[in-house]
């Protein structure tokens, strides 16, 4: 593997300017050192996981959901706790309030867990929609969400965000959250200083807040002094969910939200459908029933036929992008959990973004996600259950919070005008087609009707290709409108019923997470369990690539910062100079090492 920017790495200004910011980034960042935390640990399972792979896919598939089984044990202790209880309580004051002053939810997060808090939202909305209470749409309207950047940061991440506590604190004065209000702060490492952000200015307002992460409290507290102030705050009710290391080392997306979305989902079920306390026995035996639920989900996702299924799908996307081609997603309900991991994809693999309608520049994302019965801005709508959230800060909103200036300089454009510019709805888009090998996959689940998921309904041309995905829950009707489908791809799933569909969103994220990790892996994109195609785009980012670098060259972490700090002057150059750019630098610097 040869990475052509690295011919200006031998440059020895560059070389002595890399070594000063790596020794600032080693001496003066030690808060954002996170090697310590389980969350950003290589999982013992997976340490092959590549190599495994590569020889069988359907056996590293089920590798990696032998590490999601890990997570029903945590759950269990979880959603019996008196934490679980305040959280319980606090949703349930938002959900029974009929007087006008009644408290709101609103649930933070950054990233991955930013989506989850959007997904969150989506399933308050969607449980009250279908609910006859004459409140129920006031009810619904009670939930909100902070992703750290708004609702564009749902499409594309938005950099350095989320290093700066002002800005998730912004987006909580924004929504003019009250003393009455409910904030839900998830973070799966604990640290991310955004979501504490909104956990401090939230707490200022008064707010009940609950702080769900997935590390150990006292090794976090100790580790992250800006993570002891919130878990030491009593007014912060925690939510310890510490699960350990991720399948993909680092890749919080995965087991650790995972486990976030099971238990508040658990409670988000508890608060809409149980009106008062009952006895202990009564709420543990029922909580845990639905906990025993999420486990025979995952037995039966790798059971022979379901592996077979999923090292199909797996295969089918690596040779599409093997090919130069690119895969077209279509869903109708679950649009949000199918986009979701697509979007996710770019930061964790190092792929094309998303790209604008009106670009006709920047690449084309390999994997994309549409509605095809709906128009952008009304996709975007059934997607979310409301119109998307911009943010119009301007320069001096940004000085204000004390934005890097970079930020100042150049302000992002996050707003709604911005966000619609991406065509998600059933727009013509001649790029998705234009390539070696063009993939159209619809994602039709349980009794939705599949008419929509036909060539002609979806306007594929004669060169592209079909195949869809029906996942089923094992006892509901077969899908309607397959039969005249080519090539249909079919999970039966234990899937039950819930009054939030909480069981079909946890499906569907094992089955995309798991999906597009196998295939990333097939696609060279890791090594050993570590995504090596990282761009250190902050603080925490830059640490991961610096321990990757120092794993797998087996190099001290100083020396690997180094090279990491080369690397990544040497892309600047070269982006500068017109030349190759699009490599990570953390292979660059292996390559640079002979770590091939």
């Amino acid at each position: 593997m040869r990475v052509a920017y690295n011919r200006f790495a031998a440059d020895s200004d560059l070389r002595a300017a890399a070594a000063a910011r790596a020794a600032d980034f080693v001496e003066t960042e030690a808060e954002f050192h996170l090697g310590v935390l389980p969350t950003e640990g290589s999982h013992p399972l997976t340490k092959t996981l590549s190599d495994d792979i590569a020889a069988s896919t359907a056996s590293g598939i089920a590798q990696l959901l032998a590490v999601d089984g890990e997570l029903t044990a945590v759950a269990r202790r979880a959603v019996v706790s008196a934490a679980f209880d305040t959280l319980v309580d606090a949703l349930r004051k938002v959900a029974g309030d009929r007087s006008q002053d009644a408290p709101r939810v609103c649930f933070s997060g950054c990233g991955s867990t930013g989506r989850l808090a959007i997904l969150l939202e989506a399933m308050w909305r969607e449980f009250w929609e279908n609910s006859n209470d004459p409140a129920a749409t006031e009810i619904a309207a009670r939930a909100s969400s902070i992703m750290t950047g708004g609702d564009r940061a749902l499409i594309r991440s938005v950099e350095n965000f989320e290093d700066y506590h002002a800005l998730g604190a912004r987006q909580v004065a924004d929504l003019a959250l009250g003393p009455h209000d409910v904030l839900i702060a998830v973070s799966e490492g604990g640290e991310t200083s955004s979501v504490l952000g909104t956990v401090a200015e939230a707490l200022g307002r008064g707010a009940t807040v609950v702080f769900a992460y997935n590390n150990p409290s006292e090794l976090l507290a100790d580790a992250v002094d800006r993570s002891r102030v919130v878990i030491e705050d009593p007014r912060v009710t925690t939510l310890d969910l510490f699960s350990g290391p991720m399948g993909l080392s680092g890749s919080t997306r995965m087991q650790a939200t995972t486990l976030e979305l099971l238990v508040l989902g658990i409670a988000m079920e508890e608060a809409l459908t149980v009106s008062d306390r009952d006895d202990t026995a009564s709420a543990r035996s029922r909580r845990l029933t639905r906990v025993d639920h999420f486990a025979r989900l995952l037995a039966s996702l790798v059971s022979a036929d379901s592996l077979a299924t999923l090292a199909a799908l797996t295969d089918l996307e690596h040779e599409v992008y093997a090919a130069g081609g690119l895969v077209t997603y279509f869903a109708d309900r679950f649009l949000l959990d199918v986009f979701s991991d697509t979007t996710e994809r770019t930061p964790t693999f190092m792929l094309p973004a998303f790209r604008r309608s009106d670009d006709r520049d920047a690449p084309v994302s390999w994997a994309f996600a549409k509605d095809a019965l709906r128009t952008t801005e009304q996709a975007w709508h059934r997607m979310l259950g409301r119109a998307p959230r911009g943010l119009n800060w301007d320069a001096a909103a940004y000085r204000a919070m004390d934005a890097p200036q970079s930020i100042v300089n150049a302000p992002p454009a996050l707003n709604l005008d911005e966000i619609l510019r991406y065509r998600i709805g059933n727009e013509a888009d001649a790029s998705r087609w234009d390539a070696p090998r063009a993939l159209a996959l619809p994602v039709v689940v349980d009794r939705d009707s599949a008419a929509w998921a036909q060539r002609a309904a979806l306007g594929l041309p004669d060169h592209a290709e079909l195949v869809v995905l029906a996942v089923r829950s094992s006892g509901a009707l077969s899908v309607s409108g397959t039969d005249a489908v080519p090539a249909t791809l079919g999970l039966h799933l234990e899937i039950e019923p819930s009054p939030v569909a909480l069981f079909y969103h946890l499906a569907l994220k094992l089955v995309f997470n798991t999906v597009s990790t196998a295939s990333m892996a097939l696609a060279g994109r890791i090594r050993g369990n570590w995504m090596i195609q990282v761009d250190p785009t902050n603080k925490k980012l830059i640490d991961r690539a610096t321990r990757i670098i120092a794993d797998l060259a087996q190099i001290s972490y100083g020396d690997a910062c180094g090279e990491l700090f080369i690397s990544m002057e040497a892309r600047r150059r070269a982006a500068a100079a017109g030349g190759d750019s699009t490599d990570s630098p953390v292979v660059a610097a292996l390559d640079r090492l002979g770590r091939w």
